[in-house]
């Protein structure tokens, strides 16, 4: 996105008004989650009205039934309309209206009454959007749900807000051109952005999200196209497949012999020196000082560079992966569990033993800094575009099992080197581990019919012969010469013609 200085201005103070917004609708339910039903030493503020109903049970601006009428969440405005809602309700066969039902509002209602009387107050909020702080106390709400309902961590306060959203319809898109377009951003006005896509197919734009990252602007359209995506293939119609395995000095394997390098975005000698300098440079200045500002923005361009250079190459990857076959194979791998911290060794005495932790954590930064996660979801979306299935399996002795006759032994891998101590079976352990996960999958081909070559309906001499048998079915072999095969036919032929 392409803001003149004057909108660039606007759209910072958005983001520094937004931040303490949230920051303050948080305090005020956090203040209450804290006191309510706690044992502390100052004093509850009860709100009037608050009772419980003694045959429905139902509860209205309480925390208890019949014990504590203190808000659920705490958030008590001075004026107490602002907390109470009103219900229609409908008759079903005459759809006439019947009653009006006062209940109390939610904690985000009470706090978006209150938000709308303060932009008439406050020229800093009458200055944005009243969707886009409807938009910030919902984004809360997401959060206290996520904590109560899903598990997540408690929400905290935030020291930096890049981004905001608009409801959908609100922002209108005006002048589309090949290389770029203009958006209607309601308070800031016609902004112009590169297009990285034909918008001339959009029907309808949704939810629109706009976030500063690394001293750029950026514009996410939540938007609605023509057609739809194809339908996944079943496996029993697919005719090939390829097995990957994700790895550190290999970013990708292929069944098929073939590797994808990994780039080391980060963590290469050179870029890990500069990201570790400017990292000490900001650690040097005085907190709150200009200079100190700039090193900061300079760290951040930098990382943000990173970053686009790593989701580009991301999806290089797993564009190369999808188109290889029918059927993408993958370990199920659960990486956040795979860089965790070292776990303590308590030697007994009120000390701890050695556990590697240092060798744990640079192994810890490698993984990240590949960004498996990422290729894996990028590959699950070409896929999907392309009507390809993704299967994952089980990564368990991926890398110690042979391919060939299914030996598990740690003294079969050495490094980046498989030799199975059983049948002999050598090959890179990291191909090895990719036909491992495509077998899994249990698809099996039918093989090719093997013929030699023939000039005018007659054998030619072996040492023109250069016959290389392709497989269809890459969990198995990869394409190469059957060394073999080949002798064995040649003295075949051979006792043929003599005779």
């Amino acid at each position: 996105m392409l803001p003149n200085r004057s909108q660039e201005a606007t759209l910072e103070e958005w983001l520094v008004t937004l931040r303490k917004h949230r920051n303050y609708a948080f305090r005020e339910r956090t203040v209450g989650f804290e006191s309510n039903n706690k044992h502390n030493d100052g004093s509850i503020v009860y709100a009037y009205g608050s009772h419980c109903e003694l045959e429905s049970r139902i509860e209205y601006g309480s925390c208890c039934p019949l014990t504590c009428p203190v808000v659920k969440h705490g958030v008590i405005p001075h004026q107490l309309k602002l907390a109470t809602k009103q219900t229609k309700v409908k008759d079903k066969l005459t759809k006439e209206i019947i009653a009006v039902k006062t209940d109390w509002d939610s904690a985000s209602g009470i706090q978006m009454k209150v938000t709308t009387q303060l932009r008439k107050s406050l020229n800093n909020f009458a200055a944005i959007d009243s969707d886009v702080l409807q938009r910030n106390i919902i984004k809360l709400d997401k959060a206290f749900s996520n904590f109560f309902d899903n598990g997540k961590g408690y929400p905290q306060f935030i020291k930096r807000l890049d981004s905001f959203e608009y409801k959908p319809g609100r922002v209108l898109l005006r002048d589309i051109r090949k290389n770029y377009a203009s958006a209607y951003l309601p308070g800031i006005g016609d902004v112009k952005f590169h297009n990285s896509r034909d918008l001339s197919i959009i029907q309808d734009l949704r939810t629109c999200t706009i976030k500063r990252e690394g001293g750029n602007w950026y514009i996410s359209m939540l938007v609605d196209l023509t057609g739809s995506l194809p339908d996944i293939k079943p496996l029993e119609q697919c005719k090939s497949i390829v097995g990957i395995d994700v790895g550190i000095h290999k970013l990708v394997a292929l069944s098929d012999g073939s590797f994808i390098e990994n780039k080391h975005p980060t963590t290469n000698i050179r870029t890990a020196r500069r990201l570790s300098m400017r990292q000490r440079a900001i650690s040097r200045k005085r907190k709150g000082s200009k200079n100190k500002i700039k090193a900061i923005k300079k760290l951040a361009k930098q990382n943000h560079k990173l970053a686009q250079y790593r989701n580009g190459y991301s999806w290089q990857a797993a564009s190369i992966i999808v188109k290889t076959a029918d059927v993408v194979a993958r370990e199920d791998l659960r990486i956040k569990n795979m860089i965790k911290r070292a776990k303590p060794k308590s030697d007994g005495k009120g000390g701890y033993k050695h556990n590697g932790a240092s060798r744990k954590t640079g192994l810890n930064r490698v993984i990240a800094d590949a960004g498996w996660g990422e290729i894996f979801n990028k590959i699950a979306w070409l896929a999907l575009k392309a009507g390809k299935p993704v299967v994952e399996v089980s990564a368990k002795y991926s890398s110690l099992e042979c391919p060939k006759c299914g030996h598990i032994d740690k003294k079969s891998r050495e490094g980046e080197k498989y030799l199975c101590v059983a049948c002999q079976y050598t090959e890179h352990a990291d191909t090895k581990a990719s036909r491992i996960t495509a077998k899994r999958v249990g698809l099996v081909f039918p093989s090719k019919e093997l013929t030699l070559p023939t000039d005018c309906g007659k054998v030619t001499l072996s040492r023109y012969q250069s016959i290389v048998i392709e497989t269809e079915n890459h969990a198995f072999e990869v394409n190469s010469p059957t060394v073999g095969y080949l002798r064995d036919k040649a003295e075949t032929l051979k006792e043929s013609s003599s005779l």
